[in-house]
C-alpha cells in the first residue's frame, strides 16, 4: 500500500490525500421533519409492539377454557361419576 500522503511538484511539500471514497462526489440528502416524524412513530410502534409480547411472556399460559354445553336441557350435578367426570342430569328429571 502506498503512502496517504501526496508529494507535491513544489520543493516536497507533503500534504494528506483523502481515500477516493471520500473524494468521490455524492448526491445531497435531506431529511424532512416529516421523515423524521414517521420514523420516530415507526419506533414507537416496534416499541409497542414488544411492550405487549413481553406481557404476553410475563403472564404466563392461559389456563383452559370450561367445556360448556350448548345444549339447555342437561345441567352439570354436583355429584360425579367413578372417574371423576361430573354427571350430567337432564333438566326434567329435577
Amino acid at each position: 500500500m502506498g503512502s496517504p500522503y501526496v508529494t507535491s511538484s513544489r520543493g516536497g511539500e507533503r500534504r494528506p490525500q483523502l481515500p477516493a471514497f471520500c473524494r468521490s462526489r455524492r448526491p445531497v440528502v435531506t431529511v424532512t421533519a416529516s421523515s423524521i416524524v414517521s420514523l420516530r412513530l415507526l419506533v414507537l410502534l416496534v416499541l409497542l409492539f414488544q411492550l405487549s409480547t413481553l406481557l404476553l411472556v410475563i403472564a404466563g399460559p392461559l389456563p383452559p377454557r370450561p367445556v360448556t354445553s350448548s345444549s339447555h336441557d342437561f345441567r352439570p350435578d354436583a355429584a360425579s361419576g367413578a372417574d371423576g367426570v361430573p354427571l350430567l342430569q337432564p333438566l326434567s328429571d329435577r
